[in-house]
């Protein structure tokens, strides 16, 4: 990963690496399937089986755009069930209408595996917590091990993939439903929404929140759980490289990228602070303390009438803290000597 000189082109390229890495990764497999003559006539009772390629548009990507929240949406069943639901839709739509590495060498009604999860989902964050567990569910059944895979079989694993409580306990820890809420959430307000309502917002961060987050790392790592802790912030991450990518290609070009970025930055920064402060749900003692702090500058933004002004609470987020701590520190070592050439 290359590392920039300003703050604001660290997040831009690293935005652009993950995007890339993921389309590579997770999307990277093309598949058509045999019978696409009448496979491609097969009904799917799913409205997004209808949808055809998406081409370049001002309006913002379905996994991005605002949707119904899940109390409000047609699910009744469980999480778990809900996301296998997902999951297996999502190898149903590739079968009928075939596969692509990614969107940009997609023919016809081809989809990539980010796209099939997107349109099999009908409750917002669902489309990010799928593909994330079926990623994980893929590296552990060693899918990738063979570099001669086919691609028959990774269509296959998807349909044959299912998700449990279990499933989820060991991808994001004991409090996953507090944490896949917390994402929902956000989702279901939109990113673009989200990110105006955050812009538009008072001070809602502790200046320490960065700290408080990093205390309940050292924790969750003390605890066995830093895999799971590690996931929990991924899941945001990957969902905000998803929508800010998605975002930067609609942006209003007289405005500059760096304002999108600080904003982008800060939007984010509050959902890895609540989710932090949601996988520690429950607990007491001093991480009550941090959990009350870290999970109220999202509250603000939410629910800015029924907060308090606080002149303690600010709008910053420090050079690189959406990063993964490693990722962080490798490139607060290479930007000086980038700095000086």
């Amino acid at each position: 990963m290359q590392s920039p000189r300003k703050q604001g082109l660290t997040t831009l390229v690293v935005v652009a690496a993950v995007v890339v890495l993921t389309a590579v990764t997770i999307g990277a497999w093309k598949y058509q399937s045999k019978d696409t003559s009448t496979a491609t006539n097969k009904q799917i009772n799913h409205p997004a089986a209808q949808i055809n390629h998406p081409a370049a548009s001002a309006e913002p990507r379905r996994a991005c755009a605002p949707g119904a929240s899940e109390g409000d949406g047609p699910a009744a069943a469980g999480t778990a069930q809900r996301l296998t639901d997902v999951m297996q839709r999502a190898g149903e739509l590739l079968r009928v209408r075939g596969a692509a590495w990614g969107p940009q060498v997609a023919t016809g009604t081809q989809l990539s595996a980010s796209e099939a999860f997107e349109l099999a989902a009908s409750v917002p964050g669902d489309a990010t917590a799928v593909e994330m567990e079926w990623l994980r569910q893929a590296q552990r059944d060693g899918v990738y091990d063979d570099p001669n895979r086919s691609l028959e079989t990774i269509v296959r694993h998807i349909e044959s993939t299912t998700i449990t409580d279990g499933d989820l306990l060991d991808h994001l820890g004991q409090n996953w439903p507090a944490i896949v809420n917390t994402v929902g959430d956000v989702a279901a307000i939109g990113f673009d929404d989200y990110v105006d309502q955050v812009r538009a917002s008072p001070p809602m961060r502790s200046a320490a929140a960065l700290d408080l987050r990093s205390q309940l790392r050292v924790k969750a790592v003390a605890s066995g759980l830093k895999e799971q802790w590690d996931r929990s912030q991924e899941l945001v991450g990957v969902y905000f490289q998803e929508c800010s990518s998605d975002a930067a290609m609609r942006r209003d070009p007289s405005v500059p990228v760096a304002d999108y970025i600080q904003d982008w930055d800060l939007a984010e920064a509050l959902v890895r602070d609540a989710v932090a402060a949601a996988f520690f749900a429950g607990s007491s003692g001093d991480d009550l303390e941090r959990i009350n702090v870290l999970e109220r500058g999202l509250q603000i933004v939410q629910t800015p009438d029924d907060v308090e002004r606080d002149d303690s609470l600010t709008r910053s987020v420090q050079p690189n803290e959406n990063l993964h701590p490693d990722d962080a520190a490798l490139l607060e070592l290479e930007e000086p000597s980038l700095d000086d050439e």
